[in-house]
């Protein structure tokens, strides 16, 4: 009888690590990985590119999820913060848009791919004295200005490869937050 309860003893620990949650955070997309966008968007080149091709390159607001449209004064306003310098270069495109206002779009977005893993010690996590989280992935940022039918300017930046380590520790357990709430006193 002892053997059966060591046994289940051993068999129950060894397998807490498993019993961490985890948790995926990626929106959803036509490319796998950092390098897939990048390269899609490479394949862009302003004053040639026109609005079929990056469609089929997957930057369509209206078929690929989660794209932000900005009028042609947002677009201005994201590429050139204010004040402008009066020695500051303005890029060829965002000329092209100021000029055609309405007829002047952006497509910006930002494709990632995270996932958060709980690790460590299963019993220090679960009654919530120490909670250790690993989060893995990527980023992509990619803004396509549009004027006409034309792509005019292009940028993009973002993060290749993303391992970020987070420990919370509460001394007080599963009593840490106990008694935070103002509701208490009213």
């Amino acid at each position: 009888m002892k053997i059966m309860q060591s046994l289940l003893a051993v068999f129950l620990l060894a397998g807490c690590s498993s019993l961490l949650p985890t948790a995926q955070d990626k929106s959803v997309q036509p490319w796998g990985t950092f390098e897939e966008a990048k390269a899609s968007y490479d394949r862009i080149e302003p004053f040639v590119t026109d609005m079929d091709t990056v469609r089929s390159l997957g930057f369509d607001p209206f078929k690929t999820p989660n794209f932000k449209i900005l009028n042609h004064a947002q677009v201005v306003q994201t590429v050139l913060p204010p004040p402008i310098q009066g020695n500051g270069v303005v890029p060829a495109g965002i000329l092209e848009c100021i000029k055609a206002q309405d007829a002047c779009q952006g497509y910006y977005m930002e494709p990632r791919r995270l996932k958060k893993d709980r690790v460590g010690n299963f019993m220090l996590d679960f009654m919530n004295f120490k909670r250790e989280t690993v989060t893995t992935g990527w980023k992509f940022g990619a803004l396509i200005v549009i004027v006409g039918d034309k792509v005019v300017y292009k940028q993009w930046s973002g993060s290749p490869n993303i391992l970020e380590e987070t420990v919370q520790k509460n001394p007080l357990g599963p009593f840490q937050g106990m008694g935070s709430s103002s509701d208490l006193y009213r």
